[in-house]
């Protein structure tokens, strides 16, 4: 019987057929660990309206990297050396040649006889560094870019505090960049975290922002204040100036109807940014925009700490408005600003 059975084994693995032990099965069917996506992108996604691209810089690696969503997966496009102020550590004030961490968004495109190319290189963009949290917590500075160098300046030189790249490398990154809207996330080190845990807070951050809204619909003023931290400050006013401005207006309206688009989420450490369009319009005022909304986490939950918010005529931005299903339907909800 064992010579019938060592001449059927060696037939088949002269076919080529090849036999695993059980340990090496066990193996083949053991479940990979999900890969890392960065823990900045909370809520990202392929819009008409908002970039598909993310910038991210690693200070530690003294990387860039560009990001995009593609068919609801974060997909990691290419990166990049780079080279960052030439004092480590964070922004604090003018003069101190040390990169700012946090969320920042690429303003304004510089180039040609504008622009110093020794110092620059071919290409340019600014940051809105200092942002509201920047200011909020006192850091000084400006002039913060992203920018290149000639190529015969060494990338390990330090700058000024910008985020630095070479010239053949922010033409290619051009294209990934939307004014205005474009983030780049500036990290001591990237921050990872496994996508269950990312879509996990994905649902609780865009439940929460959807709570607020239909809080503030429903004129619902308690509910709606609960969303705000103590420390808020919008146009001039204070948490306890901004309920008393809110229910004045609620008082003045006798009917509110507040819509959003899906809400882009980007957070860094304790902080994180939110925008979307926001189409609003009551019995005697109506208008439409996007809103930024600058969020601090406060336990395991986030809460408004400012708003921001400016006109916006796009077709293609009103496309992306969402009407909730109770609203479609004709509901009698009402609403507020």
């Amino acid at each position: 019987m064992s010579k019938l059975l060592c001449l059927i084994f060696c037939s088949l693995s002269l076919l080529g057929v090849q036999f695993s032990s059980a340990e090496e099965v066990t193996q083949t069917e053991k479940v990979e660990a999900p890969s890392k996506v960065p823990a900045a992108l909370v809520h990202f996604f392929t819009s008409q309206y908002y970039p598909a691209f993310v910038l991210l810089v690693d200070k530690k690696a003294r990387e860039l990297s560009v990001w995009e969503m593609q068919s609801d997966k974060l997909k990691k496009v290419a990166s990049y050396p780079a080279d960052l102020g030439k004092n480590d550590g964070e922004k604090r004030e003018n003069g101190d040649k040390k990169t700012p961490s946090g969320i920042y968004f690429l303003e304004k495109r510089l180039e040609g006889k504008g622009l110093d190319h020794k110092l620059y290189g071919d290409r340019a963009f600014t940051t809105n560094y200092p942002n509201y949290f920047d200011r909020l917590e006192g850091k000084g500075g400006s002039g913060i870019w992203f920018h290149a160098v000639p190529d015969s300046v060494a990338l390990t030189r330090g700058s000024s505090g910008c985020v630095v790249v070479r010239n053949e490398v922010i033409k290619e990154v051009t294209q990934y960049i939307k004014l205005q809207k474009t983030p780049i996330i500036i990290q001591d080190e990237m921050e990872l975290a496994t996508p269950e845990d990312m879509k996990k807070l994905s649902e609780t951050t865009t439940k929460m922002i959807e709570q607020w809204r239909t809080a503030w619909q429903n004129k619902n003023i308690d509910d709606y204040i609960e969303f705000y931290d103590q420390d808020f400050t919008s146009n001039g006013m204070d948490i306890k100036k901004w309920k008393t401005f809110k229910t004045a207006l609620n008082k003045t309206y006798k009917e509110i109807k507040v819509n959003f688009s899906k809400p882009m989420i980007f957070a860094y450490k304790n902080y994180a940014i939110a925008r979307f369009l926001q189409a609003y319009s009551s019995d005697q005022h109506e208008d439409f925009g996007e809103k930024l909304v600058y969020l601090v986490k406060r336990g395991d939950s986030y809460k408004i700490l400012g708003e921001e918010w400016q006109n916006e005529s796009d077709d293609v931005a009103k496309s992306e408005i969402i009407v909730p299903a109770a609203a479609a339907t004709g509901s009698t909800s009402t609403s507020s600003r």
